[in-house]
């Protein structure tokens, strides 16, 4: 379910048919990878057109444009993406394909975080701040982080909680499975986890759920726990995190 105030805006392919999330007449995807050659998204322009043509195609009408922002790896300045934004738009309006592109990125929750917030890339229009948590992080660094992130003015957006073992339910982290369990008995106890999930909400998060999560694209485990925070009203937007065409066709199938 889309909390209380939002205006933000679900495909409604998905996820089954009972489903809570609120859909609306436009639709927006908060999360992909389309502009071309600036992180492991799009390689060249005709990917990033093909991507554009099956989103319209499937309904869309806006599109974040979230690159990764990775210390060490992919690190396009604000200038880069915004003119990779500026030149990929122009192309669309040429292949008239009526589609928004809006500015982001995905930026890589580490001890650098804070080191961007001098000059943060937000969801553009929003004071949105998409942020992915890694799993191998200490549970009292992200908390420490993300807090911060709130006193500098803006909103965490959680990209994809359900694909990060620090973040269950009270019932799911009883239920975990032994891979998850490998990934965070360095960290921190299921007691823990719970509560980083319960912290993030009282300080202000929101969270964006996968589409390809309630297809089963990242396996049954990952697709059970994206139904688990839909139901517990955990989601407040909603995003492809595509990176390419292929990727994208599998991702817009309805379920089965």
């Amino acid at each position: 379910m889309i909390a209380d105030g939002a205006t933000y805006m679900t495909l409604s392919t998905v996820p089954p048919v009972n489903s809570r999330l609120l859909f609306r007449e436009r639709v927006t995807d908060y999360h992909c990878h389309i502009l071309p050659g600036i992180d492991d998204g799009a390689e060249t322009l005709e990917s990033a057109l093909s991507m554009a043509r099956l989103f319209h195609e499937a309904g869309y009408r806006e599109i974040y444009c979230t690159s990764h922002q990775i210390r060490g790896k992919f690190e396009a300045s604000a200038a880069d993406i915004l003119d990779a934004r500026s030149r990929l738009q122009a192309e669309l309006v040429r292949a008239n394909i009526p589609i928004r592109l809006l500015v982001g990125c995905e930026h890589y929750l580490d001890e650098f975080l804070l080191d961007t917030m001098k000059q943060p890339l937000l969801l553009e229009g929003t004071n949105l701040f998409l942020v992915e948590i890694p799993a191998f992080m200490a549970i009292e660094l992200v908390k420490e982080i993300l807090f911060q992130v709130t006193c500098r003015g803006y909103v965490p957006l959680i990209a994809h909680p359900e694909r990060c073992s620090l973040l269950e339910l009270a019932d799911q982290g009883e239920k975990k499975s032994k891979f998850w369990d490998s990934w965070t008995t360095r960290n921190a106890s299921v007691d823990n986890e719970v509560s980083l999930l319960r912290y993030l909400q009282d300080i202000g998060c929101q969270f964006q759920a996968n589409l390809g999560s309630f297809h089963g694209f990242y396996g049954k485990f990952i697709q059970n726990k994206a139904k688990s925070f839909e139901k517990a009203s955990i989601y407040t937007h909603i995003g492809t995190d595509a990176h390419n065409p292929d990727h994208l066709k599998q991702i817009l199938k309805p379920p089965i």
